[in-house]
Order: C-alpha cells, then structure tokens, then sequence
C-alpha cells in the first residue's frame, strides 16, 4: 500500500489534523508537498501530527495535491460534504420581500441568494450592474435566517457613501444607516445608533487603525472606534482599492474583516494589474487560508523574479481550475450585456486634435531631451520618467505655464537648495477647443467631460462657461455635499456639462442623464478608464439610443501609448473574469489608425 495523507477535523471543526502513514521518508515528502498550501501549517502538541485551519480551501488544495493519495476520515468527509451543499444549492427565491413598489433584478436576487447563502462573497459583476442593490438584498436576507449581520460597516469611495446610505432606507428601511464622517468625535458618538456605518477608505484608515484585543485599553479603542463597535458584516466597495497590501487603508479593512461573520468585497474591476492585486480581497474573504500574498502568488500564479519580488504574469493555466474551485459558490460575475439587454450599446469614436507648432517642439523636445524651452521663453525640464510622463500627458492637452521655486533644506548637516516646478495649463486648449465643438454639434444634450487632470477640467469648465453653458464638477477637493449637489443638478437636467476627474468620479456615480462622454485625456488606471465610461452606460441609460464614448487623442503623443497599456491590463482583467469581451470591446475594439502626424 503507498503512503497516504490522513485528515480529521477537531472536535469543534476549526481545525484539521494530518497524518501519514509509509515509510519515513515518504512521510516527509508528503509534509514537504503542504509547504505548498495557501494555509500556515503547525506541529501539534505534543508532535506526532500537522494541523492547518478548518477552511473550504485548505480542503480543495489537500484533495488536489494528493489526490489518490488522500484520505479524509469520517467527520471531515461529512464537512467537506455539508459545504458542497451549501455553496451549491443556492434557494431560487428570496424569503424576504422587498419594500412595496421596488422590483430588483433576477440577477440581483440571484447574487443577493450567494450572499444570504455563504455570508463571504466575492461580486465582481460589471459597473452599472446594481451591485449595491445586491448586497443589501443578501445581507437583509442572511439577518432575517438568523445569521449575525449586523451591526455592518460599508466602506466606499467618498463619492457613493451618501448613496450607500439612500439605497439602505430605500430597500432595507427596517435597518437604520447612517454615514460615518466628520470630526473624531462626530464620528464615535455615532457608535450605537444605527445597524449599518457607512465610511470612506480614508476614515477607515484612520478608524481602524489598531488591533483590538479581548480587552482593549482606552487608547485603543480611541483610536479604532470602528473596530470597536466589532461588525458582523464588512462590505469593501470597489474593493480593487485594497490591491496595495501595505497601505493603511488595505490594512485597516482586512483588521475590519478578520474579526467579522460576513464579508463581500465588490467590484466590477477587481484588479488592475494582474491577479496579485486580489490577494487583499482573498485574505478578507477568508483570512485563515490566505495569511500570506506570497503564499497565493506561488500556488496559483505564473511569475518571474524581479529585483524585489516576483513579477505575476498572470494565472498558472494548471492551477486555475483549483484556484476556482476555492471560491465555490463565494463568487459571481455578470456582463452587462448578458442580464441588460435593454441598456443601450456604446459608440466609440476618436477626436484626433494636432499640437500648434510652437507647442508641438515644446513637445518634441521634453519627449527627447526631457528639456524643452516654452514659447515665453521659461524652461521645462524633467529628471524621472514619471515626471516626464507626467508632462508629456499635460503639453498633449493644453499650454502651460510653469512656476519655479526654491525651497532650503538640510542634508547631513548642509544646507542645500532644491527647486520645485509646477505647471499650469492654460489656453489655447486643443482638447478644449474640440470639446466645445462636440458640445455646439450637440446642442441640448448634457455631456460629460472625463480626464485626471484637475487643471485640465477646470480648464474645460472655464471655456465652457464662458460659453454660456451651465457647467458642474466632480473633481478633488469637494466635499461630499458639494459632490452629490453637482451630480443631482446634472441628473436633475439643470447642467449642460459635468467636469469630472476619473480618480474623484471614475467609480460609484450614476450620469445617466448624458449619452456623451467625452475623454479629453485617458488615465493609466484600467478601473478609473472602465469605469468612468460606465457612469453613463448603467441602469437608467434605458432612455438613450446609443451611448457616445469620445476619446480625444493628440497625434504623435502619449496618448496613443496610454491606450496600449490599457490594452494589456484589460488582457488580465479578461483571462480573471473569463470575459475575452473585456478586451474585444476595449476602447472600441479598434487602435487608434492613423495617430502620426502627416509626412
């Protein structure tokens, strides 16, 4: 007989025990081989067996790794049996009805059914879906079955708290939410008074920033009330935002998440890199079968060594199917174009503008040299390639102006003197220019104006105002009250035009009033450049024909390279989602032709 992996679970089903049975040295090939697994492996006490937590994954590796060769005794065979059950026989209704007069979507209660279900969800349905709709429905679901919901912290982009909240008296009125914002005091006199806590990233990396322990002391639950108020639910929306694993605000959601019965992490973008950037979402998922990003890069990635760390490429084409089969039952995607027949289809056009020929040298010359002499006879230079790419995205788009100033500092006991630049664009405007004819060509149709520059939307507000339009924004630096007043105005038709920067608007606002979109610059970020398209191509676009997506590309520019990049990161959002229409459609489905200036 050869030698076999041997597992039980614990009398209280938080652990499995391991042992082998074969000749020595089989045994340790068989404990070498768990080195492997996504789960930190133990001694027991007194030694003589391994132990690993109790989880769905830490099962579906042993099975794969030893395959004939493993053997789960009596009551680990019935566990494993109770969570195939489970995950696969999702109920075909909804216990609970929704508030009188709404109506969700058969999709919605059918991804509101896997979060009742198993409580730990993974929603990656494309943007415009309604996949806040979903959530509520399946959380107010799993409360009603008695599960341990609530009290539930939301964490959001800034700009959809306010709707977090709205959607929650709508369809779960019997559940109180409330948005927590304001001062440190503000916020924690709001422990208590509500079921749902509705917070930004950016609060939450603030109030959650300290591990609480059974009996935390005063300075620590002063400096993590959120942790404090110990949430049965966290929700992570748009939760690609805990793709840097080192960044507080990723910290702070998986401490939320550790602690908690149920988590559903959202998005419709869920990396954008490659799939290194899920590790985050994993760990909140189920912390005990993914302690390490390492751990899962090396089971279920293709990489190459870098200086650093280890380049991910992408999936391992043989571990995939494993590494699916983990998220049995936890995870769910739908295409817009699969459940919303009705939404009507996007049309991709390219503006191709030229640079006037005092800027086009400007241009040529920073892209060369990375020194290049003004037209008023200042001076741009660069020293990184980020700067310069960083320029190159500005001079494509607009004239600038640039100030320069010097700022004394020490260095090992000296004092030295360091120079700052900063540019402002300014007109003429090239993107500018041509968006004001897209605008004259439109005449009574609302548009909204994409682009990362701040400078560049301000740019573009300004011109049209002057223009006699009415002009919104959603840029940096609002507040949450000047955002929604600025998206309800352009909802409520009372604005020709909505400036919006792809990192303050590019997720969670609805824009559905506009069948235009125009994108004076495309940013670098795959989830900002998908997104922001989908604040016009989502439920309640039913009323339009066709939605418009305008890129405005400066011939021979950095623009065209951003589009490549694009190109490659939807090549991993794809092979992810197992959607090869997120590459296909990208952009149009087409380069853009003829970008080189005329010979």
């Amino acid at each position: 007989m050869s030698a076999l992996v041997i597992g039980e679970l614990t009398a209280d089903e938080s652990a499995i025990v391991l042992m082998a049975t074969g000749h020595p040295h089989e045994q340790a090939y068989l404990a070498q081989q768990l080195q492997l697994l996504t789960p930190l492996i133990k001694q027991t006490d007194p030694p003589g067996a391994l132990v690993l937590p109790a989880t769905w994954p830490a099962v579906v590796q042993l099975a794969e790794s030893y395959q004939q060769d493993w053997r789960p005794g009596p009551a680990l065979a019935a566990w494993i049996a109770r969570q195939v059950s489970y995950r696969t026989g999702t109920p075909e209704a909804l216990a609970v009805e929704p508030p009188a007069g709404l109506v969700p979507r058969s999709y919605q209660i059918e991804g509101a059914l896997i979060i009742a279900q198993t409580g730990k969800a993974l929603i990656f349905d494309e943007p415009g879906t309604g996949k806040t709709v979903t959530t509520i429905l399946g959380l107010v679901e799993r409360a009603e079955a008695g599960g341990p919901v609530f009290p539930a912290v939301v964490v959001a982009p800034n700009a959809v708290v306010d709707s977090w909240v709205r959607h929650f008296e709508e369809w779960a009125p019997r559940w109180r939410a409330v948005a927590w914002r304001g001062t440190p005091k503000q916020r924690r006199a709001l422990a208590g008074t509500a079921d749902v806590y509705v917070t930004t990233y950016g609060i939450a990396s603030r109030d959650a920033g300290e591990a609480l322990g059974s009996r935390p002391s005063k300075a620590a639950l002063e400096a993590s009330p959120l942790l404090a108020l110990r949430p049965g639910t966290v929700v992570a929306d748009e939760c690609h935002k805990l793709k840097h694993q080192a960044t507080e605000q990723s910290r702070a959601v998986r401490r939320l998440a550790e602690k908690a019965d149920n988590f559903v992490g959202l998005s419709g973008t869920p990396i954008t890199h490659n799939p290194g950037d899920l590790w985050p979402a994993l760990y909140c998922l189920e912390p005990l079968a993914y302690p390490s990003r390492e751990r899962w890069v090396t089971r279920y990635c293709r990489t190459v060594p870098g200086d650093y760390s280890a380049t991910v490429l992408g999936l391992n084409p043989h571990a995939e199917p494993e590494f699916r089969v983990t998220l049995l039952g936890q995870h769910r995607r739908v295409a817009k174009a699969d459940v919303l027949a009705e939404l009507p289809p996007k049309v991709y056009s390219v503006r191709t503008v030229d640079l006037p020929p005092a800027w086009r040298k400007v241009y040529d010359d920073l892209e060369g040299q990375m020194l290049a002499q003004l037209p008023d006879g200042g001076e741009l230079s660069v020293m990184t390639v980020l700067a310069q790419l960083t320029r190159l995205s500005q001079l494509a788009s607009a004239a600038a102006d640039i100030e320069v100033t010097t700022e004394t500092v020490e260095v090992d006991g000296l004092l030295e003197e360091r120079q700052h630049t900063k540019v402002h664009l300014k007109a003429p405007s090239w993107k500018v220019d041509e968006l004001l004819e897209v605008m004259a060509e439109r005449p009574g149709q609302p548009i909204v104006a994409f682009a990362p520059s701040r400078q560049l939307m301000m740019l573009a507000g300004a011109a049209a105002k002057g223009e006699g339009y009415r002009v919104g924004y959603v840029v940096g630096g609002q507040t949450a009250k000047e955002r929604t007043a600025n998206v309800d105005a352009f909802q409520g038709k009372e604005l020709d035009l909505c400036c919006v920067t792809t990192g303050a608007g590019g997720v969670g606002l609805t824009l559905t009033a506009a069948r235009t979109a125009a994108f004076l610059q495309r940013p670098w970020s795959l989830v900002e450049a998908l997104q922001s398209e989908d604040r016009l191509h989502r439920i309640g676009a039913e009323c339009h024909d066709s939605i418009e997506i305008i890129d405005f590309v400066a011939r021979d520019t950095i623009d065209a390279r951003v589009r490549t990049i694009l190109r490659e990161r939807a090549g991993a959002l794809s092979e992810l989602v197992q959607d090869p229409r997120i590459v296909a459609e990208l952009l149009g489905g087409a380069s853009v032709r003829d970008l080189r200036r005329p010979a």
